[in-house]
C-alpha cells in the first residue's frame, strides 16, 4: 500500500488526471451493469432516487467528517445548480427517453457527448481544438458505435424517445463544461455533494409522475437484499463516479477529459459479459481497440508536446 501510495505521488497532475478519468469510466460503466440488474426489482424513477439518496447520505457523512462542509452563502447555488443538470436532468431524461426508444439507439446518441462538450466547451470556456484533437475524437466515436450497434436490439423506437435521450445527452455535456469550472472554487468532495444534492431534490420533484398504478405495491414487495444492491450501486455510479471526474477535472480541460467518456462502453461491455452472461463480438472487440488507440494517440501528443 506505500508502494503505490508513493508511485502515485510521483505521478504528474496530468497523468493522475488520466488514472481518474478511466476510474471514473469504470466506475460508471460498473453502476450502469449493476443497474441492469436492479431493474429487474425497481421502475426506473424510484430506483434512481434510492441511488441518489444513498450517494448524497454517505458524500455529506464525509464531508463532515473531513470538515470540508462549504460555508452556507450564494456560492452554493452558484456551484450546485449544475447538480441539476447532472445526474438530476440528464438521467431523468435518459431514463424516460429509453422507455420509448431501443438501448442501441440510446447509446448511439449518448456517444455525441464528447462532441457536445466541444462544441459548450468552445463557447463557454472558449477551449481551442485542434484539429487532432477532432479526428481522435472522430475515431473514438467510430469504435462506440462498433460496440454499441453490433448485435444490438432491433426493436422499434419513437422520434420522441431519442429526443429526449438526446436532452438527456446534451445536460451532460452540458454539466461536464461548467463542472470545469467549479473545481477550481470548491473542493471536488463537497462539490459532488452538493450538486448531488441538487440533482436528488430534482428527482424527488419527478417521482410521483415515475410512480404508475400499481408500482407502489411493487415496492413494497422488493427483497430487502434487493435494496441493499440498488444502495451499493448508487455509491458506485454517482458517489465514485463523480468524485473521480470531479478531481480529474483539476488536471485537464474539459474537452480532454470528454474523450475518456468513451471508455465507458468498453468497460460495460466486458462487464456485462462477466457478470451477466452477455457475449462480445469481434467487431465489439474491434470497436474496443479504437478507442484504445485513439486515447493512446492522445496521451502521446500530450507527453511530447
Amino acid at each position: 500500500m506505500t508502494r503505490l501510495a508513493l508511485k502515485i505521488s510521483h505521478l504528474s497532475s496530468h497523468q493522475l488526471a488520466v488514472l481518474l478519468m478511466i476510474g471514473s469510466a469504470a466506475a460508471w460503466a460498473t453502476g450502469t451493469v449493476m443497474s441492469k440488474f436492479s431493474l429487474s426489482y425497481f421502475p426506473p424513477l424510484p430506483l434512481f432516487v434510492t441511488q441518489l439518496a444513498a450517494s448524497v447520505i454517505v458524500l455529506w457523512i464525509v464531508v463532515i467528517l473531513r470538515h470540508q462542509k462549504p460555508h452556507r452563502n450564494w456560492k452554493l447555488l452558484r456551484l450546485g445548480w449544475t447538480g441539476l443538470l447532472e445526474p438530476g436532468l440528464a438521467f431523468v431524461l435518459v431514463l424516460v427517453g429509453l422507455s420509448r426508444t431501443t438501448a442501441s439507439v440510446s447509446t448511439f446518441i449518448g456517444a455525441t457527448e464528447s462532441f457536445m462538450v466541444i462544441v459548450f466547451a468552445y463557447f463557454i470556456l472558449r477551449e481551442r481544438v485542434s484539429r487532432r484533437t477532432l479526428l481522435l475524437m472522430v475515431g473514438a466515436l467510430c469504435g462506440v458505435l462498433m460496440i454499441s450497434l453490433s448485435g444490438g436490439d432491433q426493436g422499434a423506437h419513437s422520434v420522441f424517445g431519442d429526443g429526449l435521450v438526446l436532452a438527456g445527452t446534451a445536460c451532460a455535456a452540458l454539466y461536464v463544461v461548467l463542472s470545469s469550472r467549479s473545481v477550481a472554487e470548491m473542493e471536488p468532495l463537497p462539490l459532488c455533494a452538493l450538486q448531488q444534492t441538487f440533482g436528488l431534490m430534482l428527482a424527488l420533484l419527478v417521482l410521483p409522475a415515475g410512480l404508475g398504478d400499481g408500482e407502489f405495491t411493487v415496492l413494497l414487495a422488493i427483497p430487502v437484499t434487493a435494496w441493499i444492491w440498488a444502495l451499493l450501486n448508487g455509491l458506485v455510479q454517482y458517489a465514485l463516479a463523480f468524485i473521480l471526474y470531479l478531481m480529474a477535472l483539476k488536471g485537464m480541460p474539459a474537452t480532454r477529459a470528454a474523450l475518456f467518456l468513451t471508455l465507458i462502453p468498453i468497460f460495460g461491455v466486458i462487464e456485462s459479459a462477466l457478470f451477466l452472461g452477455e457475449q462480445m463480438t469481434l467487431i465489439q472487440l474491434a470497436g474496443g481497440a479504437i478507442i484504445l488507440a485513439t486515447l493512446l494517440g492522445l496521451n502521446v501528443k500530450r507527453q511530447t508536446a
